[in-house]
């Protein structure tokens, strides 16, 4: 009976508070509207929290008692920021520096995936090259031989191939020119020839493949993100508060009257407990004397000299 007593009371004195439970203003101002002053109290909230939370009961300050008229809203940006790394790839036919740095630009805007955006700059040293590797390749080529001095401009002197870069090469065609000329009767006779040779045909070489450039943009980004939303609850100046004679305060009225309530009907629960409890023991004693004088008649027995002197 006890511990229902104080587990009824503490929930009697809970349901008279909670309706007060809320959250605090981040500001609390005067503001003259006209004739009339205004109390705002102004609160931030998150998007977890909920404007039911705001406290709206009226109250009294310095003698005048303030209602509440309006509760404004305003969605406040929050600001983040942080710093990524970005990496790049592309391909490039040169490893020269200098004909790199113009495939990538000095600066990079981006956009995250979670909703940061700025603008990164190229980290020069962070920039790799690395090569795809080699090939070879063939194609036509050909050279010239002069070979001066010849006795005679017959093929014969001429070698039908010859070596250049690795490749062997064919004979294709020869130019002859005079060197020399002898007076033979009056006659003037070449007798030494230069012959200018052409040689023909397939070379290979090697090439690069070309070369896989990597680099970083480095940089700060942000996101602007509206998760606070702040509330102005408006109080509005009213009658002056007359002493001995409060504003009401209907749910005030109905805990306390509950409560006023329920002290009688506990009181009755306990006073009907105890009063069970007398009658209860009231009975046990005189069931426990019946006994008793059950027992005295059946071991003295109408018998008078048990009991000398005594008389019914």
């Amino acid at each position: 009976m006890k511990n229902f007593l104080c587990g009824f009371l503490i929930t009697l004195s809970f349901s008279s508070t909670v309706y007060a439970a809320g959250v605090y203003p981040i500001s609390v101002e005067m503001v003259q509207d006209g004739k009339q002053e205004e109390i705002h109290k102004v609160y931030e909230l998150k998007n977890s929290e909920t404007p039911e939370m705001i406290p709206k009961n009226d109250f009294e300050h310095n003698g005048v008692w303030y209602e509440l008229r309006d509760i404004l809203k305003e969605e406040l940006p929050s600001y983040e920021t942080k710093q990524i790394t970005e990496p790049v790839t592309l391909e490039s036919q040169s490893n020269k520096m200098e004909d790199i740095l113009p495939l990538i630009p000095a600066e990079k805007d981006v956009q995250t995936e979670d909703g940061f955006s700025g603008r990164l700059e190229l980290d020069i040293s962070s920039v790799k090259i690395e090569s795809k590797g080699t090939g070879r390749s063939s194609y036509r080529k050909s050279v010239t031989r002069t070979y001066p001095n010849l006795a005679g401009a017959d093929l014969q002197y001429i070698p039908k191939t010859t070596v250049e870069g690795g490749s062997t090469l064919q004979f294709s065609s020869v130019e002859w020119q005079s060197d020399n000329t002898a007076n033979v009767d009056d006659y003037a006779i070449t007798d030494r020839f230069t012959a200018i040779v052409t040689y023909s045909g397939t070379g290979t070489r090697s090439y690069s493949k070309g070369y896989i450039v990597t680099a970083e943009y480095k940089g700060t980004v942000s996101k602007t993100s509206m998760d606070i939303t702040r509330y102005t609850a408006v109080f509005r100046s009213g009658e002056p508060v007359v002493i001995g004679n409060p504003p009401v305060d209907w749910r005030q009225i109905l805990v306390i009257s509950g409560g006023i309530l329920a002290v009688p009907i506990v009181l009755a629960a306990v006073w009907f407990v105890k009063q069970r409890g007398a009658r209860k023991h009231e009975n046990d004693d005189m069931e426990q004397a019946e006994a008793d004088a059950d027992d005295g008649g059946g071991i003295g027995g109408g018998n008078d000299d048990s009991y000398p002197g005594v008389r019914p």
